[in-house]
């Protein structure tokens, strides 16, 4: 078995975490490939647009750090589709 100490050093693909194929699907690719932890951090981008995905230990959610919008992994989606209406007219 695992110690704890263990298991938060455990690496996560970024492939097979929930927001991966959302995120792709609306044209993001990822920058962070790997995230470490309970509780971790992985960057997308689409041109000069980032958004920070944190997942893990009762922690879903994400941030845009182009315009400051936030919410829970429910929010995200939506949040992908107002984005995709302003670069496509």
């Amino acid at each position: 078995m695992m110690s704890m100490d263990e298991a938060d050093k455990v690496e996560h693909l970024v492939e097979d975490q929930w927001h991966y194929p959302i995120m792709v699907k609306h044209g993001w690719m990822p920058i962070t490939k790997v995230g470490i932890g309970f509780v971790r951090s992985y960057v997308y981008q689409r041109k000069e647009h980032q958004i920070r995905v944190t997942t893990g230990v009762s922690c879903d959610h994400w941030s845009d750090q182009t315009n400051k919008a936030s919410g829970y992994w429910s929010d995200l989606e939506p949040h992908l589709v107002t984005l995709d209406k302003e670069v496509t007219p």
